[in-house]
């Protein structure tokens, strides 16, 4: 499975996205698996916690391109819609939650972890929405969410520059709760863990849905990037993109290939 769960017997529940090979990218596939894998934690009594976390060192490169490159109108909300689900059931979990974010979270990878309650980053990780480039707007619920964590100041920056920004940086524009040297990153989590634990239960949950209620809501963002999805300088900005990357891969490929007649 894309996303597994495993609990631990402080009741700390570890969601790992483990597509690694692509860092984390969210294919169609691994949201569905995202969201069945928050439903596997919501009806357990015994997770007090929930670590969001990616494999092999990244968080989250975002939405796979692939799935946006040429989707129908209704397709295109309808994967939007499927990652808002996910994304929001997460949210709505009575537990709190922590992104452990290292490496990259870019797109739709930065909207999983502002889905989380807390964030705790490595200094060095990179985060931004590049979707504007890619001719998307994002659609999982990411930008209502960092308006409510940042500000809209910050939430009009980030999204209409497509700027990346260091760990360091995000903690200090507040979108990420804290940020630490990456030697230091699993200390971090367990220290911020251990006071979650130490928290009762019943008011843990009563907060969390007391202040649900607070949160901003922007209507129609699933509309609006089916639309943008379907418009035909999207799909060149996003075939474009991945042309790129195989072009990229390419180039790496040959340049490690042994040179013919060379001894090995």
């Amino acid at each position: 499975m894309p996303v597994t769960v495993s609990v631990d017997p402080d009741g700390v529940a570890l969601l790992l996205l483990d597509r690694a090979a692509k860092r984390n990218a969210l294919d169609i596939a691994m949201v569905e698996s995202l969201r069945d894998a928050v439903a596997q934690i919501a009806v357990r009594d015994d997770v007090r916690v929930v670590l969001v976390r990616g494999a092999g060192g990244t968080f989250c490169a975002g939405a796979d391109i692939a799935d946006w490159v040429s989707p129908s109108h209704d397709v295109a909300e309808r994967n939007s819609r499927l990652g808002q689900d996910a994304f929001g059931a997460l949210a709505a979990l009575p537990v709190p939650s922590v992104a452990i974010i290292e490496g990259g979270a870019y797109g739709g990878g930065l909207e999983l972890a502002l889905a989380c309650d807390l964030r705790i980053a490595a200094a060095d990780a990179t985060l931004g929405l590049p979707e504007l480039g890619l001719g998307n707007l994002p659609s999982w619920g990411g930008t209502s969410r960092l308006v409510d964590v940042a500000g809209l100041g910050v939430a009009r920056h980030l999204l209409l520059s497509g700027e990346l920004i260091s760990g360091a940086r995000a903690a200090e524009l507040l979108v990420v709760t804290s940020a630490h040297p990456a030697a230091e990153l699993d200390v971090a989590v367990k220290e911020t863990t251990t006071r979650l634990l130490g928290a009762e239960p019943t008011a843990v949950r009563l907060a969390k849905e007391f202040l649900a209620g607070a949160r901003t809501t922007l209507t129609g963002e699933d509309a609006l990037a089916g639309y943008t999805a379907c418009l035909d300088s999207s799909r060149r900005r996003k075939q474009d993109f991945l042309d790129r990357k195989a072009a990229a891969r390419a180039a790496k490929a040959a340049s490690t290939s042994p040179t013919e007649g060379t001894a090995s």
